[in-house]
């Protein structure tokens, strides 16, 4: 372990996509900057083939990378059986995540990183800025309500509570923190809403750890959207 840099967890969840999972996991094992031996995955699947998470964990491994651990299995609360209520899966991870570290990079299975980025400064800021919670990676949406900041020589945008999508399902970079405030996904809704209601939680809080994104970043996320399937419709 890298004694200056704190261990972090990425958290992906994954159903079906195969093609696009493995280009998530490749393109960041290749492209994230962050001592390998720092880092730990924890894959969710909701139940997809064999095949499909036989292919993404093979992908982790063949990049060096750590596997903190993985469920491939349809996690769902009695009556719900049928749903495409994915968030008792979805707190697995995060859970089991945050059990190896306060620090968990957050990914869906279509996101791809296609340019070098370096986590280290972000994860300095959420070390040492209490006021700070969640780092997002995210595209720039107009409409959004935010106010500049400075940290340690570098501006970022924070995401006022005033409007709607100040938490977005892009990939993040979220401490325990975040978490411990705002709560854990919701349980009875689709990914889709479930998004909606951490936006909710943020935005209606009237104080609390704050999401900011890194200015200097591509207006289209560091992590490109790759395909428009979605697994819950």
């Amino acid at each position: 372990m890298n004694n200056d840099l704190p261990n972090i967890a990425i958290g992906l969840v994954t159903f079906r996509r195969t093609e696009q999972a493995v280009r998530t996991v490749k393109s960041t094992i290749t492209n994230l900057i962050y001592p390998k031996e720092n880092i730990g995955w924890y894959v969710g699947d909701d139940g997809s083939a064999p095949e499909h998470m036989q292919a993404v964990l093979g992908e982790i491994e063949a990049g060096g990378h750590k596997l903190i651990g993985f469920h491939s299995e349809k996690l769902r609360h009695p009556e719900q059986e049928d749903s495409y209520n994915a968030g008792l899966g979805w707190n697995k991870v995060l859970g089991l995540c945050h059990q190896s570290s306060d620090f968990v990079l957050w990914l869906e299975d279509d996101w791809e990183l296609d340019e070098p980025l370096d986590l280290v400064p972000y994860v300095k800021l959420l070390q040492d800025e209490q006021e700070v919670g969640l780092c997002t990676f995210r595209i720039l949406s107009t409409g959004a309500e935010l106010f500049t900041v400075g940290y340690y020589g570098r501006i970022y945008l924070q995401y006022e509570r005033r409007t709607q999508y100040a938490f977005s399902g892009n990939p993040y970079l979220r401490h325990a923190r975040y978490t411990k405030k705002y709560g854990w996904f919701a349980e009875d809704r689709n990914p889709g809403l479930m998004e909606l209601a951490q936006d909710d939680m943020y935005r209606l809080a009237m104080e609390g750890p704050r999401i900011v994104r890194p200015f200097a970043i591509d207006q289209w996320g560091a992590w490109k959207h790759i395909g428009q399937d979605k697994t819950w419709e």
